[in-house]
């Protein structure tokens, strides 16, 4: 259905390019089908803005957006670092002067010598030059050796400083006390300035907040609409439990915390929240006393894609295994929470199995490099096989030539409540689930019986589960494939939990029917 003029304006927006984002554009899309007038805005990633029609004939526009105030933290942060007490001792202009004069004084010798055997310069004038050249040398010996001192010291003392850097890159960014959102992650005002003009002049009816970086951006453009007598909803799509997010890299708990700290101000002031799993939607409720539990749309794959579109080389294909070796997958991004280290470490319990690794973004990564190293220090090399990611729409095609899916995330408070894409991808491609005993996974996997759960961490458990899925995988596979199971997943029904809450915020649109709209 083309989206009509007098239909509610739903302006959704998000802290990224879009471009891999399937939830953001998903949501799109299932509302510009059901006729509401939407449009879809990113960051660019490229400097310039850029403007396409995705499906359900939104417009996606990328914004092109300084991070002035992330880049000033980062470059008072490096000046920070950079002071020294006793840098201008070693400055290399010093260093330079000192051997000019030592030049001159060598050359003044020569030329004192060269004049002397000529006859040119008498004993006595000689003399006194070779006097006042001796205390010029001694004069400028003295700076040599003070420069040398002030390399020890300088050396010393960036010596000192890095190992105070280093504790305090240990200690501080695991305080959580004390933290100003507004300090710790400034890029959260930069998405102000980057969005902010753009929502005034849209006029929407709806803003709609993808992510915690943006929450405030969307609250603070809906109070500027009331000064000018409109009434715009906000509504929050919670992506992930914010306060309890894995910790790699610069996500440290610092900034976890601050992050959760900007959630929190602004998301009393939200319309409506909806997130991504049920025991996230119990949380926000719980504690941010919301007046309704968020509503819970999946991040699932579309049923319609999955069982249509163009043949995919499939990842056993692509490895070029043999049907009969039992193919074992792990896919998405690689960090140190996401757990792949226990999967590779399972394989020697699992000798004849093989592991593809798909790695998001690619597979030239250190975090992959780790497992390259862990996997040889096994013995394991020839038997895990890392892969670049394949399209989107491709992924679950591309995923379905495996045996066993994958998901050894580790122990957070993010992760036990999280429903991740991958559970998705792997069922919609046919594949039993092994998982770490995440409850809300556990829970999910005991209901349908789709596969197995082990022991976070626990390579042992991890290899026992998967040998159990292995060894009926027949019964696995078909209650993965039950029609019943994919089509309560499956993004069409988690489109229509979307409209729900649309048409209690704002109305249906005109001539909407619902019941004929994909999603």
């Amino acid at each position: 259905m083309s989206n009509e003029a007098g239909n509610p304006h739903v302006v959704m927006f998000v802290a990224n390019d879009v471009s891999n984002d399937t939830r953001v554009l998903k949501e799109a899309g299932a509302l510009g089908q059901a006729g509401y007038r939407v449009t879809l805005l990113g960051v660019s990633a490229t400097g310039e803005t850029t403007t396409e029609t995705i499906d359900g004939g939104v417009p996606l526009t990328r914004i092109p957006g300084r991070f002035v105030l992330r880049d000033e933290r980062t470059r008072r942060r490096s000046a920070r670092r950079g002071r020294r007490l006793f840098k201008a001792w070693i400055a290399p202009a010093r260093k330079a002067r000192i051997a000019a004069r030592l030049a001159d004084l060598k050359a003044e010798s020569g030329r004192a010598a060269a004049g002397r055997r000529a006859r040119t310069i008498g004993s006595l004038s000689y003399q006194r030059g070779r006097a006042v050249r001796v205390l010029k040398y001694r004069r400028w010996q003295v700076e040599s050796k003070a420069l040398s001192l002030g390399r020890r010291v300088t050396s010393f003392e960036a010596r000192k400083v890095a190992e105070l850097w280093r504790w305090w890159d240990g200690w501080w960014p695991a305080r959580q006390q004390l933290v100003s959102w507004r300090s710790v992650v400034p890029e959260a005002d930069d998405y102000e300035a980057i969005f902010a003009d753009v929502l005034d002049r849209l006029r929407p009816d709806v803003l709609h907040a993808h992510d915690m970086h943006v929450i405030g951006v969307a609250t603070r453009a809906a109070g500027r609409a009331a000064l000018r007598g409109r009434t715009v909803k906000v509504v929050y799509d919670a992506h992930e439990y914010v306060a309890g997010l894995s910790q790699y890299g610069g996500r440290t708990p610092r900034m976890i915390a601050a992050w959760a700290q900007h959630e929190r101000e602004y998301i009393g002031s939200v319309d409506r929240v909806i997130t991504v799993s049920p025991a996230i939607a119990r949380r926000l409720h719980q504690q941010y006393r919301l007046d309704r539990e968020p509503a819970v749309v999946i991040n699932s794959p579309r049923l319609e894609t999955v069982c249509s579109g163009s043949e995919v080389v499939d990842v056993r294909t692509t490895i070029g295994l043999p049907g009969d070796v039992p193919l074992l997958v792990y896919s998405g991004g690689i960090t140190r929470a996401r757990g792949v280290e226990t999967a590779i470490a399972a394989l020697p319990r699992l000798p004849e199995a093989h592991l593809a690794v798909v790695c998001v973004p690619h597979t030239r990564t250190r975090p992959v490099d780790e497992l390259r190293k862990l996997a040889a220090r096994l013995g394991v090399e020839d038997r895990v096989h890392y892969l670049d990611p394949v399209p989107t729409g491709e992924v679950v095609r591309f995923l379905r030539g495996a045996d066993v899916g994958l998901i050894p995330i580790l122990r957070y408070p993010s992760h036990e409540m999280a429903l991740p894409n991958k559970l998705f991808e792997y069922t919609f491609a046919g594949l039993p689930v092994v998982t770490s005993d995440m409850p809300t996974l556990e829970e999910f996997v005991g209901k349908t019986g789709i596969g197995e759960v082990f022991v976070a961490e626990d390579a042992d458990a991890l290899a026992a589960a998967t040998g159990r899925v292995l060894a009926d995988l027949a019964t696995y596979r078909e209650r993965v494939q039950d029609p019943g199971v994919r089509n309560e997943m499956s993004w069409e029904t988690q489109a229509v939990h979307l409209r729900d809450v649309y048409a209690e915020l704002v109305g249906l649109p005109v001539h909407s029917d619902r019941s004929a709209v994909p999603g």
